[in-house]
């Protein structure tokens, strides 16, 4: 709760606030975005496979599963992707070369899949992570260390907590 002595009352943003922020998310959506997510690929998978990788990786951590139903929610917001389009990314996922993946089924629901990074999907994480950060080092050479916590802390406050995890 602000004290009335130091903090300065809170205002709520003006219109002309939020129109200055929407001219920030298209530019920032499709072309800082999808460039991000064209790196993270690094030639070897899909957008969507991206994003299943970060997906499994940020909601389960290391070893751990996640719902199939949960990837196909996801991919459907994110991509309007079917589920039929779901299943076979992952079916690629899962098999050679790249075995990134691997499904099982859910012990609690005989109908229920769950899907895991296998430890060649988990290095591939890395090597994305890896490849977004060289990706913000050379679009971001401009902006401090305290700049950019101070955007990541907005960010945070805006939208919720990051979802990658402890390094």
């Amino acid at each position: 709760m602000p004290s009335p002595k130091t903090d300065p009352p809170r205002r709520a943003p003006t219109d002309a606030s939020f129109l200055e922020l929407l001219g920030f998310f298209y530019p920032i959506h499709y072309r800082i975005g999808m460039a991000l997510e064209r790196c993270m690929t690094q030639g070897r998978l899909s957008r969507q496979q991206v994003a299943i990788i970060w997906l499994i990786e940020s909601e389960a951590g290391p070893y751990g599963w996640v719902r199939r139903k949960h990837i196909e929610q996801a991919l459907g917001d994110w991509f309007e992707s079917r589920n039929s389009h779901v299943t076979q990314l992952l079916h690629d996922l899962s098999r050679p070369p790249l075995a990134l993946v691997v499904q099982k089924t859910n012990p609690d629901s005989g109908r229920e899949k769950l899907v895991a990074l296998t430890d060649a999907g988990r290095s591939y994480f890395e090597t994305m992570v890896g490849a977004a950060i060289d990706f913000f080092r050379e679009l971001l050479p401009h902006l401090s260390d305290r700049e950019l916590r101070d955007g990541v802390r907005f960010l945070g406050r805006a939208f919720g907590p990051p979802t990658l995890p402890d390094r």
